[in-house]
């Protein structure tokens, strides 16, 4: 299967009004299909969450189901397929783009909210309304419903189909506008409307938006862009580069000044005749006639699309050779990088030499990611239910997300005014040695106080926040650098400053062991591999450790 949903599109639940209500047997029976479906068909769907947890969540429900209204009954299940926290996988209550009536029995009528709201680094606002609520535009939210911001937040977690927390903080203002969620929540009591204070202009003010009929024009998979009749925050005279070009797939402007060419990359689909071939082809020609020593590859409202339409992204960006060089090559990543996107950027991180700035992404580096849809039969809820494994990277890679190597969050302010801070960042960026390299330098100069400052001092630089589950990760690999040149007393300095910084890693002490062995220092190199096994004693690395330990004594 080619194609790997976009972010918001991925699944169904068609939602009308002048529904058939069902009996307690029927739902009971859906919800049953649900589970051996899933157990018959996904098993593989058991990744971050047992078999036995997820029929005790059915059989929960089975019991409620008495007492449930219609609408919270399918609430409750989407909260069911959201424990997988697998992206792809979930039972959305939202409506999706080009979806045709397929003459199903509706099961509830939900409604929605004429708010937009959007989580930015300094917190929760009201990013666009209904020009009803124009005086609510830009509010700050500290309340939602019964809840202070963060609670609220907290209760609709559980709904919410996110695999981590860049997902989250991505769908969560989505659930945010249906009252049908928020009322199961129990972040308001009622069905009509949803109270919210906000501090605007040092005044707190409680908004009541009032509710309105489920519209699939209210959603974007590009995340901060509006509907025309909306009032927005964005105040500035002069869009910045990121909301230009409205909503077309790719656009591609020259930054004279700079000399920098900035290509917005926005859905992993060709756009007719517009092809992904040739306008990257047009982009490598454009690099090779003319003065350009940056290039920006802007991904982070890219929410997916073909993923076998990749390759030519990557091969033109290897051609471009005066650019694909550390220094000149950037890519902006985001919350809304995700499904076919994040193939993409692991490539580029395979395959070139890019830079990333801005936020993490919100997938898996590998991931569970096509989908088949599941209709009950009875409501005609429609799951879809991820089943193809994507292995782009490393099996042992575990990561949650791609971390921007220069971390560069949005504002409100930044936002009302047009800044773009990852841009700013990119363009004021100088190239200097990674970490990874500076510790090896150190290290041959046998500098081992100033390689432990310096490693601590790159950790504490608020720029690489989202890069630290790799701190411990780049050292190690330097240490082993060291090790395979046979420079074991550089490589132990590296990783006896790992134990240093991160004291409760098994990793670090059985790296560190393994160094201390190739010394000679077989004492010391056991003490240091019984530390790994305290640290590990059922794992993996506690594992390897035992192994070490009966080999040294064998010997």
């Amino acid at each position: 299967m080619k194609n790997i949903c976009i972010f918001i599109i991925c699944t169904i639940l068609h939602i009308q009004s002048g529904q058939t209500q069902l009996t307690t047997e029927q739902w009971r029976e859906d919800l049953q299909f649900l589970k051996t479906r899933v157990h018959n068909k996904y098993d593989n769907l058991f990744y971050n969450v047992t078999a036995q947890e997820f029929d005790n969540a059915i059989a929960t429900l089975d019991m409620q189901i008495p007492n449930l209204q219609p609408y919270e009954i399918a609430v409750e299940m989407s909260k069911i397929v959201a424990m997988f926290s697998i992206g792809h996988t979930n039972l959305w209550l939202f409506p999706a783009h080009g979806h045709q009536d397929n003459g199903s029995v509706p099961t509830s009528h939900f409604n929605t909210l004429p708010v937009k709201f959007y989580k930015f680094s300094d917190g929760l606002f009201i990013q666009s309304v209904d020009k009803k609520y124009e005086n609510a535009v830009g509010g700050k939210v500290l309340k939602i419903g019964n809840m202070e911001t963060s609670h609220a937040l907290e209760a609709i977690r559980p709904y919410v189909a996110y695999e981590n927390e860049q997902g989250f903080i991505s769908n969560a203002p989505f659930y945010l506008t249906i009252l049908e969620v928020l009322n199961t929540a129990k972040i308001i009591d009622q069905l009509d409307y949803l109270p919210v204070v906000i501090s605007k202009n040092g005044k707190e003010q409680t908004i009541r938006f009032e509710k309105t009929p489920l519209s699939m024009d209210r959603f974007s998979t590009t995340g901060l862009t509006i509907s025309n009749d909306w009032v927005d925050a964005y105040s500035s005279s002069e869009k910045p580069l990121w909301m230009r070009s409205g909503m077309e797939y790719r656009s591609m402007e020259y930054l004279k000044d700079t000399k920098t060419l900035y290509i917005r990359h926005s859905a992993t689909l060709n756009d007719g005749d517009k092809t992904i071939v040739k306008f990257f082809k047009e982009m490598v020609d454009f690099i090779d006639t003319h003065d350009v020593e940056k290039l920006i590859l802007d991904v982070r409202m890219n929410g997916g699309g073909n993923n076998y339409l990749n390759k030519p992204i990557i091969t033109s960006i290897i051609q471009a050779q005066k650019i694909n060089q550390k220094g000149k090559f950037y890519c902006i990543i985001g919350r809304r990088t995700f499904s076919a996107c994040q193939n993409l950027v692991n490539e580029l991180e395979k395959y070139t030499e890019v830079t990333f700035v801005g936020e993490p992404t919100s997938e898996n580096v590998n991931f569970y990611g096509d989908t088949k849809q599941e209709v009950l039969p009875n409501s005609k809820l429609t799951a879809s239910l991820s089943w193809m494994w994507w292995q782009n990277l490393d099996p042992r890679d575990k990561r949650k997300w791609t971390a921007p190597h220069i971390a560069a969050d949005m504002s409100f302010e930044d936002y009302v005014n047009g800044n773009d801070p990852s841009l700013i960042a990119i363009l004021s960026h100088q190239q200097t040695v990674s970490l990874k390299e500076k510790m090896i330098e150190l290290a041959e100069q046998k500098k081992t106080d100033k390689a432990l400052e310096f490693a601590k001092s790159y950790i504490r630089n608020p720029q690489n926040r989202y890069y630290e589950d790799r701190f411990e990760v780049d050292i190690n690999d330097a240490g082993y650098a060291l090790m395979n040149k046979d420079k074991f007393q550089e490589a132990y300095i590296l990783l006896n400053i790992n134990t240093q910084l991160y004291p409760e890693s098994a990793n670090a002490y059985d790296s560190k062991a393994e160094s201390l062995l190739k010394l000679g220092k077989k004492e010391e190199a056991i003490k240091t591999y019984q530390i790994a096994i305290y640290k590990d004693p059922n794992g993996p690395i506690g594992d390897n450790a035992k192994r070490q330990i009966e080999k040294i004594k064998g010997n």
